[in-house]
């Protein structure tokens, strides 16, 4: 197994290629951890400002905010993340930081998640309001047939965050095909493109972008030092098999 890992990853990382032009191809970010002090991405406002700046140089023309909200840990309301919006955006207009910044959310695969579909009580975004979420990465849910459902029923086209990274998944890839079945939006990270998660979410990406089942690509990011990291996805053969799909929605979110 080391043995076809070690191969794996010099076949799919080593390959440079000229960088993809977001301004050009892609345009938004749709996934990222942006607003000040509350989840795990930026903490400051100071950091915020950085973090949008950096995505700026790479070429992004709009940005989605997507904080976490999880019942036992993230305990995020509609209102505080739309507060929180305002503030940054007021900040960036101080500061002459030219750049469209929406709001969305991350939600956990949870009870929480379930309630608040009930209620209507969802950050959703773009023409098809999309709802954003994400698995445990220890542990395969049940009951998604029916919470899926549930979503699709109240409105919503369900995206799930980074499929490549759960690695109950990429063990038995035949289950994403089940997925795309129940009517899943993915959304892939461009961190997963050069190894930053591992090789098991390489491995994921590389199987999801052959089957052409990727509908976004996100930042996911949470640091300043994850920018060069994204630098070098944009160089990789991946990022450009995906542009040449032309199955990417990001430009229908502008």
């Amino acid at each position: 197994m080391n043995t076809f890992w070690n191969f794996f990853k010099k076949k799919q990382i080593a390959q440079e290629l000229p960088p993809v032009n977001l301004s050009d191809l892609i345009k938004v970010d749709m996934h990222g951890h942006l607003l000040p002090g509350i989840d795990d991405g930026a903490q400051t406002m100071e950091e915020s400002i950085k973090l949008i700046k950096g995505l700026i140089n790479l070429g992004y023309s709009k940005v989605f905010c997507t904080p976490h909200v999880m019942f036992d840990f993230y305990k995020n309301s509609t209102e505080t993340i739309l507060d929180s919006l305002k503030k940054l955006q007021e900040e960036l207009q101080k500061r002459g930081v030219q750049i469209p910044i929406e709001v969305s959310a991350e939600y956990y695969f949870d009870e929480e998640l379930f309630n608040r579909v009930k209620k209507n009580d969802i950050l959703s975004f773009g023409p098809d309001n999309y709802l954003l979420f994400e698995f445990s990465y220890f542990n395969e849910h049940q009951g998604i047939f029916d919470a899926v459902t549930d979503m699709i029923q109240a409105g919503y086209t369900p995206v799930l965050a980074h499929p490549e990274r759960y690695p109950y998944y990429v063990a038995h890839p035949e289950k994403y095909d089940q997925l795309k079945n129940l009517g899943l939006k993915f959304q892939l990270n461009l961190l997963s493109l050069t190894g930053y998660y591992g090789e098991s979410a390489l491995y994921g990406s590389k199987y999801l972008i052959n089957k052409e089942y990727i509908d976004f690509i996100g930042s996911d990011i949470h640091k300043e030092s994850q920018i060069i990291e994204l630098e070098k996805s944009l160089k990789t053969n991946h990022i450009h098999q995906l542009i040449d799909s032309k199955k990417l929605l990001n430009y229908t979110l502008e």
